[in-house]
């Protein structure tokens, strides 16, 4: 007798158990999902969201909750899986684009990233504010053509990242735009203000171009800014003075040459210039 009131109690409990864990509803196991989420339990969560997948594989909800279980938890790869798959069983939906972008951006994705912009896009988004992220992008996927493209784009937009225009001014130069790059430092300088790197570039781009007096004349005027003077900023005024035919603009440039040695020795071979400027007045 005793025996079978022990096995009635298990029966009663296995009963109990089953009604806990094994009949939930959809909208049960979601509910719980999010709430572990909300706690930062993460791999419950996950728990919940799949047995919840189970009854609904297509249920938006629980996708989206399951990726980003696997996303708070700096599980990207797993998180992107069931973002794209909510995407594909509820495709325009900006939301899910919006969290494939964030993801594929952490995870080092770019053409996934990209996608989604586009994506997003074509769904309605102005494409002005994407111009720098896109050009960022592009770039890191390869894509340097594209992304000077959207460089462009994002200047004319009126972006405030000064990166941007030095970035796209070193892109022109690549391109054999002189005027282009020209421009794009003239209108940051509008922009921003003489700023030294700014300032250094244009003149580095004149010299170039074998403009070697108006480029020389600004930076001696960015040199003389700062007491004592930055050594990579004498750097450049010294190389556009090596570069003139004028012996006396050599002497100075073999001047500062010594002057900056010891400081710049491990970063630039500044040895090997004071020789060529040494061969160059004997």
């Amino acid at each position: 007798m005793r025996s079978n009131k022990f096995t009635l109690a298990s029966l009663l409990i296995g009963l109990v158990l089953s009604g806990c864990f094994g009949s939930d509803s959809l909208e049960d196991l979601r509910k719980s999902g999010y709430k572990s989420l909300e706690k930062q339990e993460y791999a419950q969560a996950r728990g919940y969201f799949l047995k919840a997948l189970e009854l609904d594989t297509r249920d938006k909800e629980t996708l989206v909750g399951l990726a980003q279980a696997y996303r708070k938890d700096s599980r990207y790869d797993s998180a992107i899986y069931y973002f794209k798959r909510a995407d594909i069983m509820h495709p325009k939906d900006r939301e899910i684009l919006q969290q494939i972008r964030e993801v594929a951006v952490a995870l080092g994705d770019w053409q996934t990233a990209i996608d989604a912009i586009e994506s997003m896009v074509r769904l309605g988004d102005a494409l002005e504010p994407w111009h720098e992220q896109l050009a960022d992008l592009w770039q890191k996927n390869g894509e340097q053509g594209r992304a000077f493209y959207h460089a462009r784009r994002a200047i004319a937009f009126g972006t405030d990242n000064p990166m941007i225009y030095l970035q796209t001014a070193n892109w022109a130069a690549q391109y054999d735009s002189m005027s282009v790059a020209f421009e794009v430092l003239d209108s940051a300088i509008a922009k921003f203000g003489p700023s030294g790197q700014f300032l250094v570039n244009k003149a580095l781009l004149l010299s170039f171009l074998g403009q070697h007096r108006p480029a020389e004349a600004i930076l001696r005027e960015v040199v003389a800014r700062d007491d004592p003077p930055i050594p990579t900023m004498q750097l450049d005024l010294a190389n556009v003075l090596a570069r003139q035919p004028d012996r006396a603009k050599k002497q100075e440039a073999l001047a500062i040459y010594h002057e900056i040695r010891d400081l710049l020795v491990m970063q630039y071979p500044i040895d090997s210039l004071i020789s060529a400027v040494d061969a160059q007045l004997k």
